[in-house]
């Protein structure tokens, strides 16, 4: 029997539906880590996998511990903000009552999923927290922060393209189309959204008017949701890149230096200037200056929509994006 995961979705719930625009730094960690340990990934991974690969030191094992499962990942690794900045993320995950710690980690343990040396973690153990960041902040170094603006350029494509899916045929066409794995299915006042997934036979989630928040993602493998009963529910699909390696986007960083590279990638989604900022993590400054000199280079375009400032790429952008990137 195919093990499914099905989401049941009211009216309300496709009419808080709502799709991020930048990645979620720790999903894509977390995706990192659990495709190192996979038989095979795709062609395009293949390449960034070797080199992660070669890259790993001792002080990371803490963090990759918990990635070697395929079909589990502690969620507090993953919490609710799923936000873009590193240290923002890890003040979160550090944070983590013990209580929480235990009740996710020691059923792994003792049932063998989980080396003993995870069982720290589990108490709560300042020490083993401590060590737990700095793994984090290790594997993220090696693993994805030089491929950040490649990440982020392509899920911000791949926002567009829904976006504009959004605005021409309805929140139901983006939900049908989202993603091979995905299975869209009407049922009456309701709506299903299925996947197979890995870890029971079935299991059915309602989100009762909370919404759903969709997160596009470069490196998860297959769907996930993630429930938090105070928001609303995440469901995370693998976008499909328009690239076949990914590749860290020194070229274009040599030509118009680290910042105003990783500002014209944050471009490819049509975001504000203030969008930008946080996505790069710059002030708002910066970023105004920035998108200047973009734009009066030809690259980017601006307009003001009501109190946002919006700006696209320019199809000179697009070029130098994609060539500076090798797609």
């Amino acid at each position: 029997m195919l093990d499914v995961m099905t989401l049941h979705l009211t009216a309300t719930d496709l009419s808080r539906t709502v799709l991020r625009s930048a990645p979620s730094v720790l999903l894509e960690l977390g995706a990192a880590g659990q495709r190192l340990f996979e038989a095979a990934v795709p062609e395009h991974l293949t390449a960034w996998r070797a080199r992660t690969r070669a890259a790993l030191r001792p002080q990371m094992r803490p963090y990759l511990d918990l990635c070697r499962l395929p079909w589990w990942f502690p969620d507090f690794l993953t919490p609710p903000s799923l936000g873009s900045d590193l240290t923002a993320a890890l003040d979160e995950v550090s944070a983590t009552p013990t209580a929480t710690l235990e009740a996710e980690l020691r059923p792994r343990i003792a049932a063998g999923d989980l080396p003993a040396r995870v069982g720290a973690l589990a108490a709560g153990e300042p020490v083993a927290r401590q060590r737990l960041r700095a793994a984090m902040v290790a594997f993220h170094e090696v693993a994805v922060a030089p491929y950040w603006e490649t990440i982020t350029a392509a899920v911000h494509a791949d926002r567009a393209v829904r976006g504009s899916t959004m605005v021409d045929a309805g929140i139901e066409r983006v939900l049908r189309n989202l993603s091979p794995y995905l299975y869209w299915k009407p049922c009456g006042e309701r709506y299903e959204l299925s996947y197979e997934c890995g870890f029971a036979n079935e299991i059915g989630l309602a989100p009762a008017g909370r919404g759903v928040t969709l997160v596009p993602s470069y490196l998860v493998p297959r769907p996930c949701v993630l429930d938090d009963p105070t928001g609303p529910l995440v469901l995370a699909y693998p976008i499909r890149p328009g690239r076949r390696e990914l590749a860290s986007g020194q070229p274009l960083a040599d030509l118009l230096g680290r910042t105003r590279a990783a500002v014209l990638g944050a471009i490819a989604g049509g975001p504000s200037t203030s969008q930008v900022a946080r996505t790069v993590g710059i002030s708002v400054a910066s970023a105004s200056q920035h998108t200047s000199t973009l734009r009066q280079a030809g690259l980017i375009t601006t307009q003001r929509a009501g109190p946002a400032v919006l700006h696209t790429l320019t199809p000179l952008g697009e070029h130098l994006l994609r060539a500076g990137r090798g797609s």
